[in-house]
């Protein structure tokens, strides 16, 4: 299970079972349940409208992944100031290129997982949190260090998002998930094959920590959950990369509520959708999934009318 040949033959069994309904066979991760060490009393409400604006502060973790590289990219473009947390900051430096952005040290697995002041640190003066970290779904070489699926997507994202509501300035937070995630799709294929290692299930975990804060009030969240991610930059060994699916010539989406759809996305324009979150107000406390489409990239209106329509509006 550990050889790169043993992904592909899976993400390869993947799409062959792609419409095929089952039972699902994968086993359930705990939800867990951390203290949270930064801060105690009641969080404050979230203002009317967190949406962000030009020069507020934006906290990128994984930012040297595919989506959160050019995540970082699209917020540096359009006149963010944007913080990069790594464990490696070296790498992430040399990854991200010398755009302007900080880059703050935070591991967030293993021997030598971040203390909870480095946390602090990292989250100080922030108004926007993006998390946009994970792992494979199948044991390789990415879970060395204690890089697996219940660590990073259930365990750390739940000790970002009880930090980000310990912090006053942060009003908007979104997370990067999947497609599959809901418990109604548990049985639907191929995610029981996806789940087998249970990634499914702890990006799940993590979602309710992200919600379970927000909805508490101490920020507004938005959960995007896209299909399978293609196109550059390739940052894991998959069908994608050694295919180099770059998943059409346009930047079109399709974007409904909930847990609903099942398809490729575009990594560029995941990131896209990542920044129009933080953009938006119409974009307050919405869980949805987004998969590419060969229509042209949407407009800034569409965008609102997309996130207005989830809320019924």
């Amino acid at each position: 299970m550990n050889t790169p040949t043993a992904t592909v033959l899976f993400s390869l069994l993947v799409a062959c079972l792609q419409a095929t309904p089952a039972h699902c066979f994968g086993f359930q991760l705990p939800k867990v349940e951390l203290p949270n060490p930064f801060g105690g009393g009641p969080l404050s409400p979230a203002s009317s409208s967190t949406a962000i604006s030009i020069g507020e502060k934006v906290l990128v973790v994984g930012g040297t992944g595919g989506v959160g590289q050019l995540v970082t990219r699209k917020l540096r473009s359009r006149g963010y100031d944007v913080r990069v947390a790594s464990r490696d900051v070296a790498r992430a430096t040399e990854t991200i290129g010398d755009d302007g952005c900080e880059v703050v040290r935070l591991n967030l697995v293993g021997e030598e997982k971040s203390s909870d002041d480095e946390m602090r640190a990292a989250f100080e003066g922030i108004h926007a949190v993006v998390i946009s970290v994970g792992t494979t779904a199948f044991p390789t070489k990415k879970w060395q260090g204690g890089n697996t699926p219940k660590a990073i997507d259930n365990e750390a994202v739940t000790r970002l998002a009880n930090a980000a509501a310990a912090v006053e300035s942060v009003k908007r937070l979104a997370l990067l998930t999947s497609v599959g995630t809901s418990a109604e799709r548990k049985g639907e294929m191929p995610f029981p094959i996806l789940n087998l290692f249970g990634v499914l299930d702890a990006k799940r975990a993590g979602e309710e920590a992200v919600m379970r804060n927000g909805d508490s009030g101490a920020y507004d969240y938005s959960i995007v959950r896209p299909g399978r991610l293609v196109g550059g930059p390739y940052t894991n060994l998959d069908l994608a990369k050694l295919m180099q699916i770059e998943g059409g010539a346009e930047n079109g989406l399709t974007v409904e509520v909930g847990d609903t759809l099942l398809g490729d996305c575009k990594r560029d324009a995941c990131a896209e959708a990542v920044v129009q979150c933080l953009e938006r107000a119409e974009c307050k406390n919405a869980a949805f999934s987004i998969v590419s489409n060969e229509d042209a990239a949407l407009t800034d209106e569409q965008w609102s009318d997309a996130f207005l329509s989830m809320r019924g509006e």
